[in-house]
C-alpha cells in the first residue's frame, strides 16, 4: 500500500472507529473521486453506508467489488462484513472461493472459505473443499476435516446410500491409523464412534486396547471408553471389571456405580448356581463397604457409596435376588440421613429407595430429627428436620382439608422459627427453612387441586410465597411456584415482575420461559405478552449467529467430538417446540393489534415467513421439545408436577392441535384479507379437519369454538368470491354467525374475582368477535369492488344491518366487561381465607395487603386491555 493510500484510509479509519459514519461515507466518496479504482476505499465506504442503514447501496458497492475478483485480505474482510450483516451467506462463499480460486497457495483463503460453508452447513460442498485443501497443502488437519464432514453426512439418514458414507468414513481412518495421522484424542474419539456407530464393538475394543488407546492422557478416560464399548456390547464381565477398577481409584463415580450394578444384575440373571450368585452379591457388598469406608476417611464426605448401598439392594430387591427386608433399606436411608441429612439434595437422592421403607420408621426419623432440632436450632438441623418433612409428605395418604391446613400452619410457625438462623446469610444464600415455605404452599395447592372452588386456597398460597420471597429473593423455586399460582390467579403484573426477577438468560429462555409465556396472551394484557415472548425469543436469534461460530471453531481446533454435539444443540433450537409456540402467539397477539386496519393486517400476514407456519404432523413430530418439566420441586408420590396441580390439567399442555390450529388460522386470514385464492380453499378445508379432530377427541374445545368462527366466516367469503358484480350477494349465512357470537357473549360471572379460566373465555370471544369484524370488512371491500365495476353505487342494507349486529354484540360485550371490572375491583372478592391464620404477623399482613392491591390492579389492567380493544372495533362499525 502507497504512502498516499494509507494517508487517505488513516481519517477514513478514524471516523469508522469512532462510528462517525456519515463523515466515513463523505470521505470514501471524496477519495474516489481521485482515485476511482481503489476497491480498498469502496469497501471502507459499503462498511459506512451498512451501518447507516443503507443495506441497498452497500450492496451495490459490494457487488462491483465482487466483480474484480478481489483477493486483498483486508477488502475481503470489510465487504464479508456487509454480507453478514445483511444475510447474504451465498456472496460470502462465492467471495472466499473465488479469492482462492485467483489464490491456490493462499492457506488463509482457503480456510476462510471453508469457514464459511461450515456456517452454511453445506456438507457435501465442505467435503470437496476439504479435499481440494487437502490435496493442496498436505496436512493431516485438512484430512480429518474431509473424514468429518463425510462422516457429518452419513450421520444425517442412515441406511441406504449413507452406509456407503460410513464405510468410506471407516476406511479413510483405518488408512490415517495406518500412515500415523491419528495423533490426538479427538481423533481416537472419532474414529471409536465411527466404529461404535456401525456396531463394530469388537474392532473399537481393540483400537482402545491397543497402541492407540494410549492417545488417552487420563487412564480413567480410557476405562470409561472401554465400560461403555463393553457395555454396549453386553459383555458384563469386562463391565463389571472395568467398573470396579474406575471406583477403588474414584469413590464417587456415580456412573461406574450404575455400570457395576447392571453387569452385576445381568450376570445375576444369567447364572443359575446359588453359590455363585451369593459370592457376587457377597463381593459386590463388600466393594461398596471398602469404598464407604475410604470415601469416609476422605476431607470430604461422598455420597456415591452409600447411594450405592441402596441402589444394590434395590436391584436385589426388583430383580428377585433378594427378599424385601424394609429393615434392612430402613437402616440404609438412616445411615444417609445421619451423614446427609443437612444437604439439599437428601430428599432427591433418597427418593427412589423410600418405597422400601415403612411409616413407622418414617415416623421414628421425623420424631428424632424435631427433637435434634429442639435440643440445638441449627442450619443443621433445621435442613436435616427438612428433608425428614419431605419423607413424611412423601409417604403419607392424602390428608383431610382440616389436616392439610394445619399442616400448612406448622410450617410456616416453624419457618418463622429459623428465620434468626439466615438474618445474617447474603442476600443471594437461600434460608435454612425455604422448604417450609414450599410446603406449607403445596399443602394448599393440593387442597385446591382437589375442590377448585377453594380459591381462597390460591391467595393464600400466593401469600405464602410472596412471605418466603421477601425473605428469600434468590430462591428459584419459591418465585417459579409464585408465577404459576399468579398466572392461575390471572394476575400477569405480579407474575411477569416476578420472571423479570430470575433474570432468564440464554437457553434457559428455551427451557424455562414456557411457565410463564405459554398461553400469557390469554390474561387480556397483549403488550405484555408481546414484550415478554419476544424477549423470550432472543436465544433463536443467537443460536443462529453464535452455534456456526462455535462450529467453525471445533474445526480449526481440532476439537472433533464437539461438532457432531454443537449439531444438535442448534438444531434442537432450531426446531424447537417453544420456538413455534412463541411464534405462534406473537402472530395471535399481532392479529389483534393490527384490526380493524385492514390494510395494515394484510400487509402483516403477507410478509409471515411460511417456514414458521408449517403444520404438517410430520414437521410438527419432528419439534424438539426442550422444556424443562422436572425443575419445579414435587415431594408427593403421586408423580402429579404442581404446576398440573395448580392448573388442573396437564402442564405444559399438548401443542399438536394448538400449532395447527394458529398455523391455519394467520393462512386463511391471509387469503381473507388479500383475495388471494389459490391456496385459502386449501387451508381452509385442512381447518375443517383440525376442528374436528378436536371435536372428536375432546381437545381445546374453547379454541376450537374459536377457530370454528373463522371457519364459518371464510365459509360465507369463499361461496361470494366468485359472485358476478351484477348478481345481488347472499349473507344470510354471515347472519347466522353473528347469531351464534350474540348467543355466547361470556355473561352473568358469578360475583367473584377473576381468573386464568375467566380471562381465557373474554379473549377468546374477543378473538371470534375479531374473525366475524375482519370477515365484514372484506365483506365490505368485495361490495366496493363490485360497485367499481359497475359504476355506480348501489344501496347495501344487508352490510349495514350486519354492521349494526356485530356493533350490538361488540357493546353487549364491553357492557359485561364493565360490569366485571367493578366487581373485581372490590377488595372482598379477592381470593383471600378472611380470618388470618395463626403464623400472620405485621410483615404477613403487609405483604397480604400487597397481594390484594397486586391482584386487583392486574385484573383492572387486562379488563381495560379488553375493553379499549373491544371499543375500538365499536368505533370503526359506529
Amino acid at each position: 500500500m502507497s504512502d498516499a493510500l494509507e494517508r487517505k484510509l488513516r481519517p477514513i479509519y478514524e471516523a469508522l472507529d469512532s462510528y462517525n459514519n456519515k463523515q466515513a461515507v463523505a470521505l470514501c466518496t471524496k477519495a474516489l473521486k481521485k482515485q476511482g479504482d481503489a476497491i480498498i476505499i469502496k469497501s471502507l465506504k459499503a462498511v459506512a453506508l451498512d451501518r447507516l442503514g443503507r443495506d441497498d447501496e452497500a450492496l451495490e458497492i459490494c457487488e462491483e467489488i465482487r466483480k474484480t475478483n478481489p483477493t486483498d485480505e483486508a477488502v475481503l474482510q470489510y465487504i464479508v462484513m456487509v454480507y453478514k450483516g445483511c444475510k447474504k451467506t451465498k456472496e460470502i462463499i462465492d467471495v472466499y472461493q473465488s479469492a482462492y480460486s485467483q489464490a491456490p497457495r493462499n492457506e488463509e483463503l482457503a480456510n476462510h472459505w471453508f469457514m464459511a460453508l461450515v456456517r452454511v452447513d453445506d456438507r457435501k460442498q465442505m467435503q470437496q473443499a476439504a479435499m481440494k485443501i487437502q490435496k493442496q497443502f498436505k496436512n493431516s488437519r485438512y484430512l480429518f476435516w474431509t473424514i468429518v464432514t463425510i462422516w457429518l453426512q452419513a450421520r444425517d439418514n442412515p441406511g441406504g446410500p449413507q452406509t456407503l458414507l460410513t464405510t468410506l468414513t471407516e476406511r479413510m481412518l483405518v488408512k490415517a491409523a495406518e500412515e500415523g495421522h491419528i495423533k490426538d484424542y479427538e481423533a481416537l474419539q472419532l474414529y471409536i464412534e465411527v466404529l461404535e456407530t456401525q456396531g463394530k464393538l469388537g474392532e473399537a475394543l481393540a483400537v482402545v486396547n491397543g497402541e492407540l488407546g494410549n492417545l488417552c492422557k487420563v487412564s480413567a478416560d480410557r476405562k470409561r471408553i472401554v465400560a461403555r464399548l463393553a457395555k454396549a456390547s453386553k459383555n458384563w464381565k469386562v463391565l463389571l471389571t472395568v467398573s470396579k477398577e474406575l471406583l477403588l481409584t474414584s469413590p464417587d463415580d456415580w456412573m461406574s456405580y450404575c455400570n457395576y450394578i447392571e453387569a452385576l444384575k445381568r450376570l445375576l440373571l444369567d447364572t443359575e448356581d446359588p453359590s455363585t450368585k451369593e459370592n457376587l452379591i457377597e463381593q459386590a457388598r463388600s466393594l461398596f463397604s471398602v469404598l464407604e469406608s475410604k470415601a469416609s476417611n476422605g476431607k470430604r464426605l461422598k455420597r456415591g457409596p452409600l447411594l450405592a448401598g441402596l441402589e444394590l439392594e434395590k436391584m436385589l430387591i426388583c430383580s428377585g435376588q433378594a427378599v424385601d427386608d424394609t429393615s434392612k433399606m430402613s437402616g440404609l436411608i438412616t445411615a444417609y440421613l445421619a451423614q446427609f441429612g443437612s444437604t439439599l439434595s437428601c430428599f432427591d437422592d433418597l427418593r427412589p429407595y423410600l418405597q422400601f421403607t415403612s411409616a413407622s420408621i418414617v415416623q421414628s426419623l421425623f420424631e428424632g430429627a424435631s427433637r435434634a432440632a429442639e435440643e440445638d436450632l441449627s442450619t443443621a438441623s433445621v435442613r436435616n428436620l427438612v428433608n425428614v418433612e419431605k419423607i413424611r409428605r412423601w409417604s403419607e395418604k392424602k390428608l383431610s382439608s382440616n389436616q392439610a391446613k394445619a399442616r400448612s400452619e406448622y410450617y410456616m410457625t416453624t419457618y418463622q422459627r429459623t428465620m434468626p438462623l439466615g438474618e445474617k446469610f447474603d442476600e443471594r444464600e437461600l434460608q435454612p427453612g425455604d422448604d417450609y415455605i414450599l410446603l406449607g404452599a403445596h399443602s394448599l395447592l393440593d387442597l385446591y387441586g382437589e375442590d377448585r372452588g377453594q380459591r381462597q386456597l390460591l391467595g393464600d398460597a400466593a401469600l405464602i410465597l410472596e412471605y418466603g420471597s421477601a425473605r428469600s429473593k434468590f430462591n428459584y423455586q419459591i418465585k417459579l411456584l409464585l408465577i404459576r399460582v399468579y398466572f392461575e390467579l390471572g394476575a400477569h403484573k405480579r407474575l411477569l415482575e416476578v420472571a423479570t426477577t430470575m433474570d432468564i438468560k440464554q437457553i434457559q429462555h428455551d427451557t424455562l420461559s414456557y411457565l410463564f409465556t405459554d398461553d400469557l396472551e390469554y390474561l387480556g394484557c397483549p403488550e405484555s405478552a408481546m414484550r415478554a415472548v419476544v424477549k423470550s425469543l432472543t436465544i433463536y436469534g443467537s443460536n443462529e449467529r453464535e452455534t456456526p461460530e462455535m462450529i467453525v471453531q471445533a474445526f480449526k481446533y481440532g476439537t472433533y467430538s464437539k461438532i457432531p454435539e454443537f449439531i444438535r444443540f442448534r438444531d434442537r433450537l432450531k426446531k424447537s417446540l417453544q420456538y413455534a409456540v412463541s411464534q405462534r402467539q406473537l402472530y395471535r397477539v399481532e392479529i389483534l393489534r393490527r384490526f380493524p386496519a385492514l390494510d395494515n393486517l394484510g400487509y402483516y400476514l403477507e410478509i409471515l415467513d411460511d417456514d414458521f407456519l408449517k403444520y404438517t404432523d410430520d414437521h410438527i413430530n419432528s419439534l424438539s421439545d426442550n422444556r424443562d418439566v422436572t425443575l419445579l420441586a414435587n415431594w408427593s408420590a403421586i408423580e402429579r408436577p404442581i404446576a398440573s396441580v395448580v392448573s388442573g390439567t396437564q402442564f405444559p399442555r399438548k401443542r399438536e392441535l394448538w400449532l395447527k390450529l394458529h398455523s391455519l388460522i394467520p393462512l386463511i386470514l391471509r387469503g381473507i384479507c388479500n383475495a388471494e385464492t389459490a391456496e385459502w380453499f386449501g387451508h381452509h378445508q385442512e381447518l375443517k379437519e383440525v376442528i374436528d379432530i378436536g371435536k372428536g377427541g375432546n381437545e381445546e374445545l374453547d379454541e376450537i369454538a374459536a377457530a370454528d368462527a373463522l371457519y364459518n366466516v371464510s365459509a360465507v367469503l369463499l361461496n361470494i368470491r366468485d359472485v358476478p358484480p351484477s348478481a345481488p350477494l347472499d349473507l344470510s349465512d354471515f347472519q347466522n354467525i353473528l347469531d351464534r357470537l350474540k348467543a355466547t357473549v361470556p355473561s352473568h360471572f358469578v360475583e367473584q374475582a377473576l381468573s386464568y379460566d375467566h380471562l381465557r373465555c373474554l379473549t377468546l370471544f374477543l378473538e371470534s368477535c375479531n374473525y366475524a369484524c375482519i370477515g365484514l370488512a372484506a365483506i365490505t371491500a368485495l361490495i366496493q369492488g363490485h360497485q367499481k365495476a359497475r359504476g355506480k353505487a348501489v344501496c347495501t342494507p344487508t352490510v349495514e344491518s350486519l354492521t349494526s349486529a356485530i356493533r350490538a354484540i361488540l357493546v353487549t360485550f364491553r357492557d359485561e366487561l364493565s360490569a366485571l371490572k367493578k366487581i373485581t375491583t372490590n377488595p372482598d372478592v379477592v381470593p383471600l381465607t378472611k380470618e388470618h391464620p395463626s403464623w400472620m404477623n405485621a410483615q404477613a399482613q403487609k405483604i397480604r395487603q400487597d397481594v390484594e392491591t397486586e391482584l386487583v390492579a392486574s385484573w383492572t389492567s387486562s379488563l381495560d386491555a379488553l375493553i379499549a380493544s373491544v371499543s375500538v372495533r365499536i368505533d370503526r362499525k359506529a
